[in-house]
């Protein structure tokens, strides 16, 4: 039962960061702090 709830939890935290960068990303935010040496800065709004 133990490893049930762990196997949960971890699914749960792995669901919610792929959420938040998905948000993050339609939002034009980026953690590269700056679009200049950005190697994705094509993509950027």
């Amino acid at each position: 039962m133990p490893a049930i709830i762990l196997i949960a939890l971890i699914l749960s935290y792995t669901g919610f960061i792929i959420y938040k960068k998905t948000k993050d990303l339609k939002e034009g935010k980026s953690c590269c702090g700056g679009c200049s040496s950005c190697s994705s800065k094509g993509e950027c709004k």
